[in-house]
């Protein structure tokens, strides 16, 4: 059995800790510190999200991925996920985005999606949004 020895004074006695107890504590802590508060989220299918999805006019040569999104149903949404397709010639890939707005989306708000730092050139030939869900405000 490994002890841990802790005092806080001079005067006082020293504690003694099994390590499996201090493990235990910290794996708690961090168990704890680490619960995402989202995975209670309930996912919607929804149409209430229209998205548009398409190359940006060209910027010293280059296109990029531009989508703008905008709540055409009647309630707020804290959080949005979506398919992204692309086409590059014969092959077709789907990608999982999920966009997190500043503040609630409310009905008939429009948003453009921001470009990240040192995003990569758009190379694909096509370009659209599959299905779409939908994490409601509640409040």
């Amino acid at each position: 059995m490994i002890l841990f020895k802790h005092s806080t004074a001079m005067n006082k006695p020293i504690h003694h800790y099994p390590a499996h107890l201090l493990i235990f504590f910290v794996v708690i802590a961090l168990e704890a510190g680490c619960k995402n508060a989202s995975s209670d989220d309930v996912w919607i299918e929804t149409k209430d999200v229209a998205f548009i999805a398409d190359k940006s006019t060209p910027e010293n040569g280059k296109q990029y991925l531009e989508i703008i999104y905008e709540n055409i149903g009647t309630d707020a949404f804290r959080k949005i996920k979506y398919q992204l397709i692309t086409r590059t010639g014969l092959k077709m890939d789907t990608i999982e985005k999920t966009i997190i707005p500043e503040t609630v989306f409310k009905p008939k708000d429009k948003h453009l999606v921001q470009r990240s730092i040192g995003e990569q050139p758009a190379t694909f030939d096509e370009v659209h949004v599959g299905k779409i869900w939908v994490v409601k405000d509640t409040k």
